[in-house]
C-alpha cells in the first residue's frame, strides 16, 4: 500500500470512527439500530486503524466499541457483554495509568460496568473482577481532581457490595451503605439530582433487606430515602425512575405492614398501582410482571374487608405475572410466582375447594422444578411443606394416600430443617405432620397414633407458653386428641395425660380471646372426662358435662349449628350415663 493510500485508509477509519460516536450518542432515532450502526462505524475504524502505528486512535475505537456493545439493549446480552470486556481489554494493552491515566481509570470503569452486567449463575468471579476494577479506578480519581467520577466509583461500589455473595451479608451492606454515603459527599440534589435520587433509592434498597439490627427502623429509614428520591423522581420528570421508586417504595410499606397493620398494606397497593402507570407488558414486561407479583402478595396479605374478593384478585395478579415470567427465560420469578399462586389457592375458601387445592399442589408441584435441595435447599424445605399442608387437606376416595403424600413432603422438609438451625421451621412441620398421623386410618392406626404422638412432643421442644403462646396452645390441644385416641392397656393413663393438656391451653385459650380454640378444647376434654374410668367415675361424668356445656355456650354464639348439636348429643349421652349409675 503507498504513502497515500495508507493516508486516505487512515482519514477513512477516522471519519468511520466520528460517525460511530454520533451515532452511539444519537438522541433521536432508534437506540438499538443506532447502536449496530456505531458497532459498524468502530469495527470499520479499526480496519485502518492498527495498534502498532496508531495505538491511541486503535485504543479509543475499542474502548468506544466496548461502550457501544455494552449498551445494546436488545439481542444476546450475554454475548454483547462477553465481546465489550474483550474491547476493554484491548484498550488497556495501550492504555496504562503512567501515559494515559485517564482514559485507563475510564477504561477499568467501563469494564467494570461490564463484569457487573453480566448474566450468570456464578456470580461471584465477574463481580470479583469488576471489585478489582472499580479499585483500580480510585488510583486516579480522587474527590479533589475528579469528584463527579470518584462518586460514581462509589455508587458503583455501593452496588457491586450489594450484589455480592457472602455469608456474611449484613458485613456487605454495611459497606455499600459506606459506600452510597461516600459518593453522596459529592452527589447533591442540586448539582446533580439524578445520581443523588438514585442513590437515595438504593439506599432504601439496603435498608429495607438488612438482615440484621432493628428491622422495623430500617424500614422507616428506607421509606424515607424512597420519598427522599421522589423529590427529584417525579412522574413528569422521569417517569421511568419514578415508577421504579414507587415500586420500591410499595415493598417497603409491605414489609412494615408486619409491624404496624394493614393500612400500610393499603399504602403498598397505592405504590403498585402507580407503577403500573408507567410499566406495561408490552414495553417493560420484567417490571410489570414483578409489580403483578407484589400486588398479589399484597393483596394475599390483607385480611379486612372481602377477604376471598382480595385472594382472587391475588391470583389474577399472579396469573397475569406468569403472562411474563416462564421458567425457560425467568426460571427463579416464574418458581416464585408458582409458590405464591399456590399459597393463595390453598387459603381460598369460595369456590370449588377441592379444584382449589389440587390447584395449589400443581402450582406447589411446579415450584419445584427449580427449588431443588441441592439449588435452594431452604426454598426446597418450604414448598415441601406447603405442599405437604395442600396434600393434607385435600378429600375424596385418595385421602388416605393424600396424607401419606403429605407425610413424605414433611418428611423431605425436614431434611433441610433441623431443631438447632431452624427450629420454628422444624417445629412447625413436626405439628403438620403430627397432624396428618393423626389423620391416617390406613395402615396400624395405633402405630400412626404414636407417631403422632412423637411428633407433637417434638414441636413441644421447641414451643412453649411464654415465647409461643399461641403454636404452644395448639400442639397443646392435638398432643391431647392423640393421647384420647390411644387404645390399649394404658388408655386410661393417656386419658388422664390428654385432661392435663387441655387444661394446660387455658392457659393461653380464653373465652374472650379464643372463642372457638377455648370451646374446641372443653368439647375435646368432655370426651376425655366421659372415657376416663380411673378415679371418681360420678366426679369424671359431672367434669365432661361442665366441659360439654361451656363448649355450647360458645358454639351457640358463633351459630355453629352441627357443633351445637354434637354438644347436646354428647351431653345427653353423659347424663344417662350419670342416671346408670344411680
Amino acid at each position: 500500500m503507498s504513502a497515500n493510500e495508507k493516508d486516505e485508509a487512515v482519514k477513512a477509519a477516522h471519519r468511520q470512527y466520528l460517525l460511530g460516536v454520533s451515532y452511539r450518542t444519537a438522541t433521536d432515532g432508534e437506540r438499538q439500530s443506532n447502536l449496530e450502526n456505531a458497532i459498524v462505524c468502530f469495527k470499520a475504524a479499526l480496519d485502518g486503524y492498527k495498534i502498532d502505528t496508531f495505538p491511541q486512535e486503535w485504543a479509543r475505537a475499542q474502548h468506544d466499541l466496548g461502550v457501544a456493545y455494552r449498551s445494546l439493549p436488545a439481542g444476546d446480552r450475554q454475548l454483547h457483554l462477553k465481546k465489550a470486556i474483550a474491547c476493554f481489554q484491548f484498550a488497556l494493552e495501550v492504555y496504562t495509568r503512567e501515559t494515559v491515566p485517564l482514559a485507563w481509570a475510564d477504561t477499568h470503569y467501563q469494564l467494570a460496568l461490564s463484569y457487573f452486567a453480566m448474566p450468570t449463575h456464578e456470580p461471584l468471579i465477574p463481580l470479583q473482577k469488576a471489585l478489582h476494577s472499580l479499585q483500580a479506578t480510585l488510583k486516579v480519581y480522587t474527590r479533589e481532581t475528579f469528584p463527579k467520577q470518584w462518586a460514581d466509583v462509589y455508587h458503583s461500589l455501593g452496588d457491586l457490595y450489594c450484589l455480592l455473595p457472602s455469608d456474611d451479608r449484613y458485613t456487605l451492606l454495611q459497606k455499600a451503605i459506606a459506600c452510597y454515603e461516600t459518593a453522596l459527599q459529592v452527589y447533591t440534589p442540586e448539582c446533580f439530582p439524578e445520581s443523588w435520587a438514585a442513590v437515595q433509592h438504593s439506599l432504601g434498597n439496603v435498608y429495607t433487606f438488612l438482615p440484621a439490627g432493628d428491622h422495623h427502623e430500617h424500614l422507616h429509614q428506607a421509606v424515607a430515602y424512597y420519598q427522599a428520591a421522589l423529590r427529584v423522581n417525579t412522574y413528569d420528570a422521569y417517569p421511568q425512575h419514578w415508577a421504579d421508586t414507587m415500586y420500591s417504595l410499595g415493598n417497603g410499606y409491605r414489609k412494615l405492614a408486619e409491624y404496624e397493620g394493614d393500612h400500610y398494606l393499603q399504602e403498598a397497593l397505592a405504590c403498585y398501582e402507580a407503577a403500573v402507570c408507567v410499566y406495561s407488558q408490552a414495553t417493560t414486561p420484567l417490571q410489570w410482571a414483578a409489580v403483578q407479583n407484589n400486588l398479589g402478595i399484597t393483596y394475599n396479605l390483607l385480611n379486612k374487608g372481602n377477604e376471598q374478593s382480595a385472594l382472587e384478585r391475588a391470583l389474577s395478579c399472579f396469573r397475569a405475572a406468569l403472562e411474563v415470567y416462564s421458567y425457560e427465560e425467568s426460571p427463579f420469578e416464574w418458581a416464585k410466582t408458582q409458590n405464591m399462586l399456590g399459597l393463595t389457592y390453598l387459603d381460598l375458601a369460595s369456590g370449588d375447594q377441592q379444584e382449589n387445592l389440587q390447584r395449589a399442589v400443581a402450582a406447589f408441584e411446579e415450584t419445584l422444578r427449580v427449588y431443588t435441595r441441592q439449588a435452594f435447599p431452604l426454598g426446597w424445605a418450604t414448598v415441601l411443606q406447603n405442599l405437604g399442608s395442600a396434600y393434607y387437606n385435600l378429600a375424596g376416595d385418595d385421602y388416605q394416600a393424600h396424607l401419606e403424600k403429605a407425610i413424605a413432603c414433611y418428611e423431605g422438609a425436614l431434611q433441610v430443617y433441623n431443631r438447632k438451625a431452624f427450629p420454628l421451621d422444624w417445629a412447625k412441620v413436626q405439628n403438620s405432620m403430627g397432624s396428618a398421623y393423626f389423620a391416617l386410618t390406613s395402615g396400624d392406626r395405633q402405630k400412626n397414633m404414636q407417631q403422632a404422638i412423637a411428633c407433637y412432643r417434638a414441636a413441644l421442644l421447641v414451643y412453649n407458653c411464654e415465647q409461643t403462646p399461641k403454636e404452644w396452645a395448639l400442639t397443646q390441644h392435638n398432643l391431647g386428641n392423640a393421647y384420647s385416641n390411644v387404645q390399649g392397656e394404658r388408655r386410661q393413663e393417656y386419658l388422664e395425660r390428654a385432661i392435663a393438656l387441655y387444661q394446660a391451653t387455658l392457659k393461653v385459650y380464653g373465652p374472650e380471646t379464643f372463642p372457638f380454640e377455648w370451646a374446641a378444647n372443653h368439647y375435646n376434654c368432655g370426651h376425655a372426662y366421659r372415657e376416663l374410668m380411673r378415679g371418681n367415675r360420678r366426679g369424671n361424668l359431672e367434669n365432661a358435662l361442665t366441659c360439654y356445656e361451656h363448649a355450647l355456650q360458645i358454639f351457640t354464639t358463633l351459630h355453629m349449628d352441627e357443633y351445637v348439636l354434637g354438644a347436646q348429643e354428647n351431653m345427653e349421652k353423659v347424663r344417662e350415663m350419670l342416671q346408670g349409675l344411680a
